[in-house]
């Protein structure tokens, strides 16, 4: 959208012509008096209201605004730089160029002062730039990345005008930028993990499968083996049918859920400070699995920005899944009417038999409870963090319980001991 604004508006265009066309001949009626002064005065005011409706009508033309990050993700803490480029891509020069930009709050800016909002978290970004033809204009300011989250930049208005004043052009510029900001990532000491069974007793209660491509001899044939383990070299020597038999193997899973819900209900709200520290935990221990080379999920009963209704990563060893696991945390929106006790029984079903299961929560329902015992009893191992209470669940093979209490921090997270 835009519009044009000052002494000359879109509707005074025809009035402003005729004031042209009236200067012109008022310099015409002086020539032929011989009055130099009101010619020149005529012709000044003629010239200016022309070259105020041609900037009105074109200055704009060919404008291009952008942004740029020098990366567009970073952990918290970090400092990214932001490119702001004006190209004036015309033989129009522009005089000025006022830009008003929207900025997040909830990110640092060394550099600037940011102007209030009325949109919540937003403050606005104001500057003025000239650019002559064909000119390309760059700045760049610092940004410090102090919250998680997924930082949205625009939409911005810019405006320009002629020299004198009288006629400016306003357009607001629908195009946004995004800078994705990772939860925290504690190493391996700062969590505080033991080097052995950092999640507890997870000893399968079934036997373990057989990796076919670990061959490790043969045995007898037994009634139901697949003809594909049938081994006929040996068994021409032998006389006797014999299978194949492999080294048992399991890849050890890692299914984390996070529950958002810091209250009993949701209509409660949130608690940040509660709800950050469940993130960043999760995120830790995603990294330490995939680190253990475990095959490591996410699964969080909020939706993610502009995506489903939960979010749902599968386990996976692949090289991209902790860039996948990060983003997820970044971009989540965590509000929520759904328990996670739902979400784990609907996704446990999917999970290979004595998967790790791991929840972190700010909040233990009875329900909860109830679904982590059926899941012990079913053969997955299950640790449980819950930040701000001390759940009554003891500590017993299989089921380990974490507790960190209301005072806790992200510096807390240094004394977690998942044994």
């Amino acid at each position: 959208m835009d519009e044009g604004g000052g002494w000359l508006s879109a509707g005074r265009d025809e009035r402003a012509r005729r004031l042209i066309t009236g200067a012109g001949i008022f310099a015409l009626v002086a020539a032929v008096l011989r009055q130099p002064l009101l010619v020149l005065l005529a012709l000044a005011v003629a010239l200016a209201l022309g070259v105020a409706l041609l900037w009105r009508r074109f200055g704009l033309r060919q404008v291009h605004y952008r942004r740029s990050f020098s990366r567009p993700r970073a952990f918290p803490g970090e400092e990214v730089v932001l490119e702001i480029t004006v190209e004036n891509a015309k033989l129009l020069p522009l005089p000025w160029l006022e830009v008003e930009d929207d900025f997040p709050t909830t990110l640092v800016f060394p550099d600037l002062r940011l102007d209030p909002s009325p949109k919540p978290k937003v403050g606005v970004f104001r500057t003025v730039f000239s650019a002559r033809p064909y000119e390309r204009v760059r700045r760049r300011y610092r940004v410090i990345c102090a919250a998680r989250g997924y930082h949205r930049f625009g939409p911005a208005t810019v405006r320009t005008g002629d020299v004198f004043g009288f006629a400016t052009r306003t357009e607001e510029l629908e195009g946004t930028d995004y800078l994705t900001v990772y939860p925290k990532v504690l190493p391996v000491t700062a969590l505080g993990l033991p080097a052995k069974q950092p999640f507890g007793d997870e000893r399968p209660v079934k036997p373990l499968l057989e990796d076919p491509l670990r061959f490790s001899g043969v045995r007898p044939y037994a009634p139901g083996d697949h003809p594909r383990r049938i081994h006929w070299r040996a068994s021409a020597r032998s006389g006797e049918l014999q299978s194949k038999q492999y080294e048992p193997t399991a890849v050890p899973t890692l299914a984390i859920f996070l529950d958002v819900n810091t209250f009993e209900h949701f209509w409660e709200g949130l608690d940040p400070e509660k709800l950050e520290l469940a993130i960043s935990a999760a995120a830790s221990l995603a990294a330490y699995g995939l680190e253990e080379r475990r095959q490591v999920g996410l699964y969080v009963n909020a939706p993610l920005a502009g995506g489903e209704r939960f979010v749902r990563l599968p386990p996976s060893r692949h090289p991209a899944q902790l860039g996948r696991i990060l983003e997820a945390l970044a971009l989540l929106i965590p509000y929520t009417g759904h328990r996670v006790e739902a979400l784990i029984a609907a996704q446990a079903r999917h999970l290979p038999w004595g998967a790790t299961i791991v929840v972190v929560t700010g909040y233990v329902t009875r329900g909860l409870e109830d679904t982590l015992a059926s899941l012990h009893r079913a053969g997955h191992a299950i640790t449980l963090l819950a930040f701000g209470q001390a759940p009554d669940l003891p500590n017993r093979p299989g089921f380990t319980v974490h507790r960190l209490g209301e005072e806790g921090t992200l510096a807390d997270l240094a004394e977690i001991r998942l044994a």
